[in-house]
């Protein structure tokens, strides 16, 4: 059910304002638990599977110094999960 997406899509929110403000600390902590809860407790909706290894990537990324690439990647994933629960 993509109802269900609203809550991480409630932290891939949080996780873009805080790009946003560049805080990157706390972006990358939350980043790793988001990619955490949607491994275990989110693993049967499809679009969150989908989205894991974006998720992942933008971690890695991150932790690079790679902001501006990371940042690509969640918004990549807030317009898939936003076009998921509007359908």
């Amino acid at each position: 059910m993509t109802q269900e997406l609203l809550k991480p899509l409630n932290d891939l929110s949080y996780l873009l304002e805080c790009a946003a403000l560049d805080y990157t600390g706390e972006l990358k902590t939350e980043l790793r638990a988001l990619c955490k809860s949607l491994g275990a407790g989110y693993s049967h909706i499809p679009e969150a599977a989908q989205s894991l290894p974006k998720l992942e990537r933008a971690l890695e990324l991150y932790r690079t110094d790679r902001k501006a690439e990371g940042a690509s990647q969640l918004v990549a994933v807030s317009r898939f999960w936003w076009a998921a629960v509007a359908a």
